[in-house]
């Protein structure tokens, strides 16, 4: 994919009518790649629990619209974990120093906590960028606002997530609902699996893991004889995939001896699929059925 038509993708959301959550460094990407994008609406009724109110009067996202973005981004959780505030760390510090056990039983921010959260973005080179953020809620603060005590930790995280997400998808620190109303436009490079040599690759290491895992597969060099079929997933249908001179295609095939499935006379591959699962619960071929030619 040209830059001509990564810019005319990314224009085909514009900002009046999404929010855009697009790589800011990404101009250019291989033809191996491709940009899909995810629409996420976020629901701006607050009982709905995917936004809250800031004292400010905007609106930021709860962690159910974080979760929300990051399932369309591809974002990875890395870590979340407590970690000690601020003032308590400093205790710890002297403690160390002085060897003296440190005073807790009268200090006022002892109930305080504090999260850390560690994010994995994907980037469209393949790889990943770590974000890590840190977030302190003082139970002070937390009684000033009349907030229940007892979800001090929680709302922590999340604040810490929300911060992550904003240094690692562009997300802003606050929302009208207005904005909030327009669904967010979330970019992400993916491999390109319409190319037929990504798709061919693709193929013959799913052959390769098959191969390491039970053995007796058939190897990447190996050459199949015409009519033979590679089996590389089965769907509802019985359809599978077929890798011969012309590359991988869409097929059916005996599942006894691999045969492909022909067209006979009148009767679709489609038609005899269908007939001979209704007569033998599955796709075998007339020879290994023991039947006569055809269905």
């Amino acid at each position: 994919m040209n830059n001509a038509l990564t810019i005319s993708s990314i224009n085909n959301y514009p900002v009046e009518t999404y929010n855009r959550l697009f790589p800011a460094t990404m101009t250019e990407i291989s033809p191996l790649h491709k940009i899909m994008v995810n629409i996420v609406q976020i629901d701006t009724d607050i009982l709905a629990k995917d936004i809250y109110k800031q004292k400010n009067g905007e609106f930021s996202l709860t962690k159910i619209g974080c979760l929300k973005l990051m399932t369309a981004a591809n974002v990875v959780m890395d870590e979340s974990r407590s970690i000690l505030p601020k003032n308590c760390q400093r205790c710890v510090e002297i403690a160390k120093a002085t060897r003296l056990a440190p005073q807790c039983a009268g200090c006022p921010t002892k109930e305080d906590v504090a999260y850390q959260v560690s994010i994995l973005v994907p980037e469209p080179s393949g790889g990943y960028r770590k974000y890590t953020a840190t977030k302190e809620v003082s139970k002070q603060d937390t009684l000033a606002k009349k907030n229940p005590v007892e979800h001090m930790g929680a709302n922590c995280e999340t604040k810490a997530l929300l911060r992550a997400l904003r240094a690692g998808l562009g997300l802003k620190g606050g929302y009208t609902l207005n904005e909030l109303a327009k669904p967010f436009a979330v970019a992400l490079v993916v491999l390109n699996t319409q190319d037929p040599e990504m798709k061919k690759a693709l193929i013959q290491r799913y052959a390769a893991g098959q191969d390491a895992l039970f053995g007796g597969g058939v190897s990447s060099s190996h050459q199949l004889a015409g009519g033979d079929c590679l089996q590389i997933s089965g769907g509802i249908n019985g359809e599978v995939v077929v890798v011969d001179d012309e590359g991988p295609s869409s097929a059916h095939c005996c599942e006894l001896c691999g045969l492909v499935i022909e067209p006979v006379g009148e009767w679709t591959v489609e038609m005899i699929v269908e007939s001979l699962r209704k007569k033998h619960g599955r796709v075998i071929c007339s020879t290994c059925s023991g039947g006569g030619q055809g269905c």
